[in-house]
């Protein structure tokens, strides 16, 4: 039990985009993998997406409209098992996100965020209970010129389910080239090396949650989602290139991974999985 409630609260210190990161940045390609040829008692993942966010102005003073479109393909290498997972292999996740922003009275602002998804592996035609839906509620307020709080609700498959979950952070800037962000969505603490480079070391998740659009069974007991979670904690190195043009690069070590097929709510098959090296680097184009 005592092992439960230490993962919920490492949840609540899990990297997540805001609205800022919304607005700058316009394209984005990103590759992540976990695990490499020498894992052993580990599944390994490899991981593309590719985004496109469209921000808009509104006449309302401050108000901003983002549109965002996001694409993803997931390879799964199970190394051994059942002969099932040859139709669990290859999963593709396609999302448009509809946010807005906006200003309020006291210094308080307003950001929401609706997304529906489909991420499944697509072997026949889609059903109603293949989309899924995410979404964000947040106000924030600077409490002073370097600290800022954020307060709302989420609601989306962060943990490798869908379920709703707090938000809480403290965004802490102690000296003009450091950065501190405390609760959720993010825990971590940047440094500017120059104007052209940060680094930053943070907790981060990469969590999906995976239906079948084609019946499989294991023992008898029907497989209708895949649930993935994996919580580590690492080292960001950001580097623009350009005026426009920026790469990033994370690496780091896993310390909680969770895998199981379902059936309903109920796990059909629960591995028990090592740690494992986590790596990601991905471009993208901004404002």
């Amino acid at each position: 039990m005592q092992k439960k409630h230490i993962v919920f609260l490492l949840i609540l210190l899990i990297s997540l985009p805001t609205m800022a990161q919304f607005e700058r940045e316009l394209v984005g390609i990103d590759y992540v993998r976990l695990g490499d040829e020498n894992s052993k008692n580990s599944i390994k993942f490899q991981k593309y997406s590719l985004r496109l966010t469209i921000p808009k102005r509104l006449n309302d003073k401050g108000s901003l409209l983002i549109n965002k479109f996001e694409y993803s393909k997931t390879g799964i290498d199970y190394s051994t098992g059942p002969s099932i997972l040859k139709d669990l292999e290859r999963f593709h996740t396609v999302s448009y996100t509809l946010g807005y922003r906006k200003p309020l009275k006291n210094n308080w602002s307003l950001m929401t965020m609706l997304t529906p998804q489909i991420s499944s592996n697509f072997q026949s035609s889609l059903e109603w209970e293949d989309i899924t839906l995410r979404g964000l509620l947040m106000f924030s307020k600077p409490i002073k010129p370097n600290l800022r709080l954020s307060l709302g609700v989420m609601y989306g498959a962060t943990t490798g389910i869908p379920i709703p979950l707090p938000l809480f952070s403290m965004m802490w800037k102690p000296a003009p080239k450091w950065d501190v962000s405390i609760g959720f969505p993010r825990f971590g603490v940047g440094y500017e090396i120059s104007p052209k480079t940060n680094i930053a070391a943070d907790l981060f998740m990469v969590g999906d949650n995976f239906t079948l659009t084609k019946d499989l069974f294991y023992t008898d007991q029907k497989i209708d989602n895949i649930r993935i979670m994996n919580l580590g904690g690492g080292l960001n190195l950001s580097q623009k290139l350009s005026k426009y043009l920026k790469l990033k690069f994370q690496t780091g070590y896993t310390f909680y991974r969770k895998f199981e097929f379902l059936g309903g709510k109920d796990s059909v098959l629960d591995y028990n999985l090592d740690n494992d090296m986590y790596f990601k680097v991905g471009l993208s184009v901004g404002l």
